[in-house]
């Protein structure tokens, strides 16, 4: 199983990446996490195969976390895609997905390929990924939001998608041989960061302590480089094996 990140910044971008977005591959499966930016051109450049493309999994429906949905969709079915695709989230989350697709009536183009929409609040996702297993859990934010688990071989993957660090966490979220987490500044931030349902490098490095992560990756960065410094720091000082995002970079889990 490996994991990409197509973008990394939180609801800012700047000149070296996009807003959130991932994908995780495994024997030939591909699950987008969030859709921003722009999403062909970044699987393009991540590797990934647009027909290994088998879910979107949209953790939220704030906007830096959904908006390049009906541009995915429309690319692939100018591409020609046939298959079926599942766009997976809450039920908040699908019904504004659903809003917003229906702007561009993309359901009404002429052979235009079946979209799934799956509601999964908590728990297992029921349906087929090859031999991956996914999971998903809620997260405190501002609107209904979903964290993630994806296990395969025996190895498994967490992401925490934009959320505050004051709940108690998932059986599912422990012992990770990979967490993504979101972090939105530093310690001197938290009570801002806090108001707005997010949380700061040391609150993700504490997250990944007390879970038994492997190895930690932060994301969903502010804007102002200048601050990542000081950002790895803090969370290193936690948490040892924390990183900072590199874009296409196969992270093998």
């Amino acid at each position: 199983m490996n994991v990409h990140l197509l973008g990394y910044t939180g609801s800012v971008q700047h000149e070296d990446s996009g807003n959130v977005s991932m994908v995780v591959t495994h024997d030939r499966t591909a699950i987008l996490i969030d859709v921003s930016g722009a999403p062909v051109m970044e699987l393009n450049k991540a590797g990934i195969e647009l027909r290994d493309l088998t879910m979107v999994l949209i953790t939220h429906a704030h906007i830096d976390h959904i908006y390049a949905l009906p541009s995915l969709l429309h690319q692939l079915w100018l591409t020609g895609r046939s298959e079926s695709l599942v766009v997976l989230g809450n039920r908040f989350t699908i019904q504004k997905a659903r809003e917003l697709c229906d702007v561009f009536m993309l359901e009404q183009k002429k052979r235009m390929f079946q979209i799934v929409r799956e509601v999964l609040e908590e728990g297992v996702y029921p349906g087929t990924l090859g031999s991956l297993r996914l999971s998903v859990f809620p997260v405190p934010h501002g609107v209904p939001a979903i964290g993630c688990a994806f296990e395969a071989d025996y190895r498994k993957f967490v992401y925490f998608a934009d959320c505050t660090s004051n709940f108690t966490y998932p059986a599912i979220a422990y012992d990770a041989h990979l967490l993504i987490h979101e972090a939105g500044g530093l310690t001197s931030d938290e009570p801002a960061l806090a108001e707005k349902g997010h949380s700061s490098a040391r609150q993700a490095a504490l997250a990944a302590q007390t879970l038994h992560a492997g190895s930690l990756v932060l994301c969903h960065l502010p804007e102002r480089f200048s601050c990542y410094p000081e950002m790895i720091a803090e969370a290193k000082a936690v948490f040892e094996h924390t990183q900072l995002p590199e874009l296409y970079k196969p992270y093998e889990v």
